[in-house]
Parts: C-alpha cells; structure tokens; sequence
C-alpha cells in the first residue's frame, strides 16, 4: 500500500458532501483529518455526517464480503473496512479558523468547499504551509487571483486541482480530443457550446438555502461561475488547450423572478453570450443561461474542422456529398474519478489531469467575459489581467448592472 494522504475540509456546506463522499471512496488513499467552517456548528455537523457515512459504508462492506468469491476481494473489503472504521475510533478535529487547521503538522492536502470569494486567500495559505489543494469551481474571482494561486503553488511544489475536472475524464472526451488535437478532423476553425435551463437560479428557483449564489461580492459571477465552467473547461480540455487571446461578450439578467421570492442581493448575470478568439487562429462561441422561456433548443458542443465535424459525440463526415454519421474509434479506459485522479497525482507526483493553469484559462475567459460586457467591447487577455491589477477591489467578481 502507497503513501495515503490526510485531508482537511474548509467550507462546511452542501458542496462539501460531495468531497467527502468522494474522499470515502478512496479510503485506502486518504483519510479526512479535519473539517472547518466559520460556523463551528456546520463543522462539527460536517464531521457527524462523515462518521455516520462512513458506518453506513462498513455495513454496506458487509454485505459485499457475503457475497465475495475471491480471497482478493474479500482482502480489499476488509482493508476498506479497516480504514473507514477509524472515523469512529479517531475524532474528526474540528475548526473555526482554516489558518489553524492549516498548523497541523501531518495535514497533506486541503479541500476548498467555500463559495468563490475565499478560494483564492484559502489557497495560497495552504501553499505556504506546504499544503497540496483541491479546490471547488470556478478556481477564483478573477483570472489574476487564479493566477497568484497557481504561481503560490508551483513556488510550495504543491499540486493545485479543481473541481471541473470532472469534464476532462472518460474515453468519449479523450477521443473526440485525439481527433481534434490529431488532424483527423481537419484544421478546427469554429465552435459553439450552448447550455441553458429553464429556471435554475441559486437562491432564486433552488438551493433557496445558498443566496451567496447571486451576490457577486462572494460568487464573482451567476451563471458562468456556476455551470459556465464547467462547458468551458470541457471545450478547452476537446480542443487540446489552446490559448485565448481576445473576448467579446455580452451579460443579461432580468427574468421574472418567482412571486414568493425575497432577495437582498442580486447583481450577477442570468445569461451570458461570449465570443472567443484563439492564438490559432480558431473561434469558438459560448452560450450559458441560468434561466430562459425556451424549450427545445438543441443544445450541447458542435465542433467544426475543415474535414469533419463533432455534434455533441457523433463524428460527422462528408461522404460523396453527404454528411453521414462515422464510427468513433473508443480507447479501452478505466472509469475515472476526478478525486481519485488528484491523490493519485499528489501520492506519485505527477500533474493532475485538472490543474491550477487549466483553471486559470477558464478564468480568463469567464472574467474577460464579464469585463467585456461592462465595457461593452471587445478586450484581450492582457487588457484583462492589467484592469483587474488597477481595480481596488480585486476580490470582487464584475458586478452586471
């Protein structure tokens, strides 16, 4: 068994559930040390609800050893059940302040489960207690702040991963990637990720529990902060990486809000349309709605090249005239998980397959999108970076008026 890590959970609320379940899943690589929230009380509930998950898990590890064949498998659940069984014979600690929960000294990595405004101060403090970081999206407010995170990062020799990396795993995204990046489908010269839904407003239509989800102080951004990224990330990761260079966007908000709704704070866009340029020479467009009166709008990623063409994960061709639908070749890949794939790149020092320069890329194009829509013109990328260098609240997110 290789080295297994000790994780520290900062930020307590509903997004922390789903790292803690994935850190569960992966007991043999890591185990949660600590849990922090500025309110003690989210912490120590935190830290109930890891205990009871985890004897939930044992019993379900019971169940499986009746029903295992193999001496392998009855090992493996044995040693799974080993390791979750600590959670009751070792007390979770539990934080108020992520500064000192970053003082324990055998603490290897951090987990950033708190809304945007606290990824960035979170980050480079873990960096300098020589903290790996796993870091929920978007990875910041600004494409500045992402960058002095992954630059905190590589000066620790730290690893710095976000959450988006979910979009970069399966063999269906790596084989449309292997055609893109490979010529196979041509020079790409154009493309459009279009996602909306029909009412989904944190804090306005759901999760009526988190309204931070609409105050750009703490969010930065409405809809492209909160699912923007994600079609971002993926679109980048399909067309191998490549560099923006110059955005143009536009930003609306003013869809009837519900009869019942109480908002204080709500400054953050509920559509946005962005334009973008690359070093290639490519272009590629992006639609993201919140919340919109349409249905039945085709939706998803269309990839074109000068000899082929991606709708969504059918490969298009021309063929005596026609366009004609082409068997896409599958590589043979393990399921992946993105929790999984960063201890892997932390325990055997490697990149992971999300890392801190990705998400300083969607960065880019997130914040370049808003500026440019408060400008109301075009702007480049080093236009970006030295307006958010002159702003005197570099924390906060482009407000959409």
């Amino acid at each position: 068994m290789g080295k297994r890590l000790n994780v520290g959970i900062i930020g307590c609320g509903v997004i922390s559930g789903s790292h803690v379940n994935g850190y569960l899943d992966f007991s043999d690589r890591v185990k949660i040390l600590a849990v922090c929230d500025v309110l003690e009380e989210k912490a120590q509930n935190r830290a109930e609800s890891i205990m009871l998950e985890s004897s939930k898990r044992i019993q379900q590890l019971d169940e499986q050893m009746e029903e295992a064949k193999a001496s392998e498998e009855k090992k493996w659940l044995i040693t799974q059940q080993e390791y979750l069984e600590q959670y009751s014979e070792e007390q979770i600690q539990i934080f108020s302040d992520y500064d000192e929960m970053l003082k324990i000294p055998n603490l290897d990595m951090i987990s950033i489960c708190t809304p945007p405004f606290v990824h960035a101060p979170a980050t480079i403090a873990a960096a300098q207690a020589g903290k790996h970081v796993y870091c929920e999206k978007p990875m910041a407010m600004t494409a500045t702040e992402a960058k002095a995170m992954c630059d905190s990062c590589n000066q620790a020799n730290v690893k710095l991963g976000y959450q988006s990396g979910g979009t970069r795993l399966g063999g269906t995204n790596y084989a449309i990637r292997d055609y893109v990046t490979s010529g196979k489908i041509g020079d790409v010269y154009y493309g459009r990720m279009t996602s909306f839904r029909v009412r989904g407003r944190p804090g306005v239509d759901m999760m009526l529990g988190s309204p931070w989800f609409i105050d750009s102080a703490k969010a930065g951004s409405g809809a492209l902060y909160d699912t923007g990224v994600y079609d971002i990330d993926k679109t980048l990761y399909l067309l191998g990486d490549p560099q923006p260079v110059t955005i143009s966007a536009t930003a609306f908000r003013g869809i009837d809000m519900p009869g019942d709704s109480k908002v204080d704070i709500y400054d953050v866009e509920e559509h946005a349309s962005i334009f973008v340029r690359f070093e290639s020479g490519m272009s590629f467009t992006f639609e993201k709605g919140w919340a919109t009166n349409m249905s039945g709008l085709s939706q998803g990623i269309f990839i074109f090249g000068s000899k082929g063409a991606f709708r969504g994960d059918t490969l298009l061709v021309e063929q005596d005239g026609k366009i004609v639908e082409e068997q896409l070749n599958m590589p043979d890949m393990p399921n992946a998980s993105r929790i999984g794939n960063f201890l892997d790149a932390c325990i055997s020092d490697r990149k992971p397959i999300s890392c801190g320069e990705d998400g300083q890329k969607v960065m880019e194009i997130m914040s370049g999108a808003l500026l440019s829509a408060k400008l109301g013109r075009e702007i480049t990328i080093d236009e970006l970076y030295a307006i958010e260098q002159m702003r005197a609240e570099p924390t906060s997110g482009w407000s959409i008026p």
